[in-house]
């Protein structure tokens, strides 16, 4: 054989393995198509179960699939033991094409079927028919674990209630006549054994008291060697204070560096007025001032002379006036003068009498004499101002 297949030609190799592709392909089209088939052609269905509480009372859900595209109708859902089955429900129950039906049964009702004369428990299951005799049947894993264990402890309380029967009838058993004698025989050992642990449980109680007494004992001394030590540190602190001038070094410490302050802030103030006065005085023009000041020489010389005329009038009326009068008190007599005073003459000496005395004219000073004595001025005021005190420019100047 091996001979014949390598006397093959590669056409011959390529022809085989067409023929083997298109067979497999073959075989898996007609699987689908059987699938196919059944899913439309006939009622094809699944059972899941669940296990549900409700109010304290346990419920087997049952979901029934229709996979099929066409309708199904169910009429019977039952519990099966062995050969022997036992409907639940009997109604005519219509499944839509790939849709679903849910039912749910309570458990005593199937625990009086499953338990009604067994020694031993055994599983049961679950059937579904429809209306043309397909049944499909499950078991449910969960709900025969619950019922199970259901099982065994209601045979373990009837095995309780039946040996406490017993035991008050006095009708034991083989086993429980040999537990009786094997503890009598025993009983010492038993009694010895339990007063072992009642006195070893005494003492470790009473330790566990000491124990819990010497715990709470030890936290209150350790609290009072705490406060104690604190105390002591305090003291010996206040101590300290009174014997050392830590505390009045400190105060002249910060007094010096405030008077340092001080002076440095006068020192600072001086160099800026300084400043600005010399940059006053170089802003100075000496033609412009020398011109303002020229200007009013000018126009204020009009206004003396004005003056000065006024007030010689006024002390010639003023004397002329007091002549008058010195000779009428002399005389006593009426007095006939050739140059008679008239009323006007007469307010008018009243006028120059109330009138003030003529102020000095004021001449303006040049700037740099000005600028001088401003600043012998603040220079005296700053002597004559006490420690700590900063000295205040005026708005004014």
């Amino acid at each position: 054989m091996l001979a014949w297949l390598q006397a093959l030609t590669p056409e011959d190799i390529i022809i085989f393995s067409g023929i083997l592709f298109l067979f497999a392909t073959s075989i898996i089209t007609l699987v689908r198509l059987s699938r196919i088939a059944n899913r439309v052609g006939e009622q094809e269905f699944y059972i899941l179960e669940s296990l549900m509480e409700i109010d304290g009372e346990h419920f087997i859900n049952l979901t029934i699939i229709n996979k099929a595209f066409s309708t199904n109708h169910i009429n019977v859902v039952g519990v099966e033991l062995r050969n022997i089955s036992h409907p639940l429900e009997e109604k005519l129950v219509m499944i839509a094409p790939r849709s679903k039906y849910q039912v749910r049964f309570n458990l005593n009702e199937i625990r009086k079927f499953v338990l009604s004369t067994r020694k031993n428990y055994r599983k049961f299951g679950i059937y579904v028919e429809n209306e043309i005799g397909l049944r499909k049947s499950i078991k449910p894993k969960i709900n025969n674990r619950f019922m199970k264990r259901q099982y065994t402890l209601m045979k373990r309380q009837e095995r309780l209630e039946a040996k406490k029967i017993r035991y008050e009838s006095g009708q034991y058993n083989f086993m429980e006549r040999t537990g009786l004698i094997v503890g009598l025989i025993f009983r010492p050992f038993i009694k010895l054994r339990r007063h072992m642990v009642l006195s070893t449980n005494k003492t470790l109680r009473e330790s566990e008291i000491r124990r819990q007494q010497k715990k709470e004992h030890d936290t209150i001394k350790y609290k009072l060697d705490q406060d104690e030590f604190e105390l002591s540190e305090i003291r010996i602190r206040e101590q300290s204070i009174k014997e050392n001038r830590t505390r009045e070094l400190e105060l002249e410490r910060l007094k010096k560096e405030k008077e340092l302050e001080i002076e440095r802030i006068k020192e600072a103030t001086l160099k800026r007025e300084f400043e600005e006065n010399k940059v006053r005085i170089e802003s100075i023009v000496p033609e412009e001032v020398a011109k303002q000041e020229l200007e009013l020489e000018k126009n204020s010389r009009k206004p003396e002379e004005k003056k000065r005329a006024r007030k010689s009038k006024a002390i010639e009326e003023k004397s002329e006036a007091e002549e008058v009068i010195s000779e009428v008190e002399v005389l006593d007599e009426p007095l006939i003068v050739s140059n008679p005073v008239t009323p006007e003459v007469i307010e008018s000496v009243v006028s120059v009498m109330e009138e003030p005395k003529p102020k000095k004219p004021r001449t303006r000073k040049p700037k740099s004499e000005s600028l001088d004595t401003i600043e012998t001025s603040s220079s005296e005021n700053n002597q004559n101002e006490p420690l700590g005190t900063i000295p205040l420019r005026d708005e004014a100047k």
